[in-house]
């Protein structure tokens, strides 16, 4: 690995073409895919034991599918905190999880288990209020896996929202920041879009655009060992915020969350010169 991030040129934008705004993709599709791949990154990585528990709560939304959601309720983060059936989906989840785990992980899940519905309800509210200091950092990712569970099977319930062109920094669907950005391969080849930390939609933005700010002329690409990395810290410094782009015409096995999991140590290159990350990883909330 080199010392310093590489910088490579801005890429060229795709050509005008028909495309669909919003994406929302398979859920069970979407969950098997990512579990593989967290696998896959794990052997050899520092990260191992992290990255295949994080593939092992995966699977468990994955179980969750088959869970009655609130059908009832808007895509309203915070009436789904209060209200949704997401506290049952955490049941299932630290069920699944509870035969495998490691005896850290399974302290995690008692006091998960013993903490009362209204405290989990509570937590779940201040995590979707971007309030991850108030919650353990221990436990925050399992509580987002169960809300996230939920809100992704609402987001594909729910008509789609009334869009130009779909170019906006936070989620159109659920207004939640995103994981990262990725370059699509096949009918969709060289567009990007932009993946949800929360209802795992992703939505369309033009490259060589700051994800942020939209700004188009002072963005640099930071990455490790070569300037062609499939993932690179896309850095503006108009608005001094980052964000991963992740591209599957380099690596097609890569998939958003968890090739931008296994990279955090570009997120620490990329914060020691001075930007700040305008999204986030659901296993690797804010504050944890």
């Amino acid at each position: 690995m080199s010392e310093a991030p590489l910088r490579g040129p801005i890429p060229l934008e795709e050509a005008t073409r028909h495309f669909e705004p919003i994406l929302r993709p398979d859920l069970a599709e979407r969950y098997a895919t990512r579990a593989a791949r967290l696998r896959q990154l794990a052997e050899g990585h520092e990260l191992a034991d992290y990255l295949r528990l994080a593939a092992d709560i995966v699977d468990g939304q994955a179980l969750c599918l088959g869970e009655e959601v609130a059908t009832d309720l808007p895509l309203d983060t915070a009436r789904i905190a209060a209200e949704g059936r997401w506290p049952v989906l955490l049941e299932s989840l630290s069920a699944h999880l509870r035969p495998r785990a490691p005896q850290p992980v399974i302290v995690h899940l008692d006091a998960l288990a013993a903490m009362p519905l209204a405290v989990r309800r509570q937590a779940g509210a201040q995590l979707l209020a971007g309030e991850f200091a108030a919650v353990d950092a221990a436990i925050a990712p399992l509580l987002w896996a169960a809300l996230s569970c939920e809100v992704a099977q609402l987001a594909r319930r729910v008509p789609l929202p009334q869009m130009r062109d779909g170019e906006t920094a936070h989620c159109p669907m659920c207004g939640c920041a995103p994981v990262a950005s990725r370059i699509h391969t096949g009918e969709r080849q060289g567009l990007r879009y932009l993946h949800c930390a929360l209802c795992e939609c992703e939505w369309h933005m033009v490259r060589a655009k700051c994800t942020n700010c939209g700004e188009a002329g002072d963005l640099d690409y930071l990455s490790f060992d070569t300037a062609e990395a499939a993932v690179r810290a896309e850095a503006c410094g108009a608005c001094t915020s980052y964000l991963k782009v992740i591209s599957q015409e380099r690596e097609p096995a890569a998939e958003t969350v968890a090739d931008d999991l296994a990279t955090l140590v570009l997120d620490d290159a990329a914060q020691a010169e001075g930007f700040r990350r305008s999204g986030f990883n659901p296993f690797a909330l804010p504050g944890a």
